[in-house]
């Protein structure tokens, strides 16, 4: 099956996609891209400036790759469109318009996914199943680097990362650790601990946050930080039975193929794993608890 794909935002990750798409599927690509000034892409992609011009195409499947604070508008155009959605963590950065969001998405009977690639790590499935059944006592994830790394070519302090209003800061940008812990543990139940801005690598989000995120019957340390020099990303997980540590810094591509196989071979399956009804519970305990501010004692349940 040969889908017309429309990709909204041709930034890094929005790029990756894009190659992977172009590398292992017949699909055909266009990108909707409203910003101006900007260089056509190197892709061979079919540029459109306007949803005017969307609307002269029948596009299949939208990707939300563009910043986050425009995710839900996105996401909203493209599903009233009849467009199954793929759309790039997190959801957004507020809960503005995520209800007709999902009003629209389950009228028109559309497939959604929230793309949290680490789910398809290799050793996070041995882990997952390694933990069924098994009494958990303990877990701690960690998540260190410089946010000026993350996209060497550009001024940080000129893109979304940095600005809290547009869902830059670790809670949201590095949200893969909170999805993780879900993903093992089960449904969150709530969130507490710490956020600050320590270092100077934003204008004004949190570099820094220091969770513990509680389960029906565990709860998972979480320590995030993007002022640190120092690489970082692991878990560790303590049972009645066994102490399992995984390292997460390895290649990534791999985790987005097996992301875009698992998403278009459910395309007919709303209920795909991570759609966004479910991820919509977990994204609105993160909103609560991010929407408390900076300070050193914060919970959201």
């Amino acid at each position: 099956m040969n889908l017309n794909i429309l990709i909204c935002g041709l930034g890094s990750i929005g790029k990756r996609h894009a190659r992977l798409i172009q590398e292992n599927y017949p699909h055909r690509l266009y990108a909707l891209r409203t910003g101006k000034g900007q260089e056509k892409n190197d892709l061979g992609i079919t540029e459109l400036s306007s949803w005017d011009e969307v609307d002269q195409h029948h596009f299949d499947v939208a990707f939300i790759t563009n910043p986050t604070f425009l995710h839900i508008e996105t996401a909203r155009r493209c599903a009233e469109r009849k467009m199954h959605l793929f759309i790039e963590k997190p959801i957004d950065c507020q809960l503005a318009g995520l209800d007709d969001l999902l009003a629209t998405v389950e009228q028109h009977r559309l497939t959604s996914y929230v793309a949290y690639p680490l789910r398809f790590h290799p050793a996070i499935r041995r882990l997952k199943e390694k933990l069924k059944g098994e009494e958990i006592k303990s877990c701690r994830m960690v998540c260190t680097s410089f946010l000026s790394d993350w996209r060497p070519n550009q001024d940080v302090k000129k893109s979304y990362s940095a600005r809290r209003d547009q869902g830059g800061g670790v809670l949201l940008d590095l949200s893969h650790e909170i999805d993780l812990a879900a993903y093992l543990f089960g449904e969150v139940e709530r969130i507490q601990g710490k956020m600050e801005r320590r270092g100077e690598v934003t204008i004004d989000a949190e570099d820094f946050a220091d969770l513990k995120i509680t389960h029906e019957k565990s709860a998972t340390e979480v320590y995030l930080d993007c002022a640190n020099r120092q690489t970082q990303r692991f878990l560790e997980v303590k049972t009645r039975n066994s102490f399992e540590k995984v390292n997460l810094l390895d290649d990534k591509n791999p985790l987005y193929e097996a992301q875009l196989d698992c998403f278009f071979k459910n395309l007919d399956n709303p209920k795909i794993d991570n759609n966004l009804f479910e991820a919509s519970r977990l994204f609105r305990k993160i909103v609560a608890f991010r929407n408390k501010g900076l300070s050193w004692q914060t919970s959201a349940s």
